[in-house]
Order: C-alpha cells, then sequence, then structure tokens
C-alpha cells in the first residue's frame, strides 16, 4: 500500500521507540491499529454506498424504459381496439402495412408458442468481485 521496505520499516520502528518510548509503544500500536481499522470500515462504507447509488440509478433508469415501452404497448392495443370496434360499426378500417387481419390469425388450438423474452433469456450481470 505505501511501498515501504524493510529498512524503512526498521527505521520507523527505532524511531517511534526513541520518541515514544518501550511502555507506552503498545498502547499507541494499539490505538494506531483501532484508528486504521476505523478508516478502512469508513472507505469500504463509502465505497459500498457509490455502488449502490449507481445500481439505483441503473434501475431507475431500467424502470423508465420498461415504462415508456409499456405505454407505448397500451398505446398501440388502444389503436387497435378502436379501429376493430370501428371495423365492428362498419366504417373503413385503415390497416398498416405488415398489420395481420383478423381473418388470418390462426385458430386457438393451433396458435403458437409466444416468443422468449430476449430480457429474460440474457446472461445476467456479473457478480461485483469487490
Amino acid at each position: 500500500m505505501l511501498n515501504f521496505g524493510i529498512g524503512e520499516i526498521i527505521i520507523i520502528a527505532a524511531l517511534a521507540l526513541v520518541f515514544v518510548g518501550p511502555e507506552r509503544l503498545p498502547d499507541m500500536l494499539r490505538f494506531l491499529g483501532r484508528q486504521y481499522g476505523k478508516v478502512m470500515r469508513a472507505s469500504y462504507e463509502l465505497r459500498r454506498t457509490f455502488y449502490l447509488e449507481a445500481d439505483r440509478a441503473e434501475a431507475d433508469r431500467r424502470a423508465e424504459a420498461l415504462r415508456a415501452r409499456r405505454d407505448e404497448a397500451r398505446r398501440r392495443a388502444d389503436e387497435v381496439r378502436a379501429q376493430e370496434a370501428a371495423g365492428a360499426t362498419g366504417a373503413p378500417v385503415s390497416r398498416a402495412v405488415g398489420e395481420v387481419s383478423p381473418a388470418s390469425t390462426p385458430a386457438p388450438s393451433e396458435a403458437p408458442a409466444p416468443a422468449a423474452d430476449p430480457a429474460s433469456t440474457a446472461a445476467a450481470p456479473p457478480a461485483d468481485p469487490r
């Protein structure tokens, strides 16, 4: 972390022994160890908070995209219902290119299986290694 070699560690230990004294050295080392632990816990919590906030922002973005897709699908379904209702009253119905007419839809017994949602088949993102 700080790239101390064995020589630097010996010099620091000798200076600590001279300036602090042998009777207070264990208490000072214990205090420094506790402070180091507190700093490490605080940095872990800060890092964890950043990750959680980034995940929350990503989830909000995905939820907004899903909401937009749902609203678009509802709008299209309402348009189709309105067109079908207009067709039932005898009014001319204009169909979009590629749209299937109600007469050509398969019977319920021969209806194809629904396609799998690509989002559900995609691999889950790898877990955070930290």
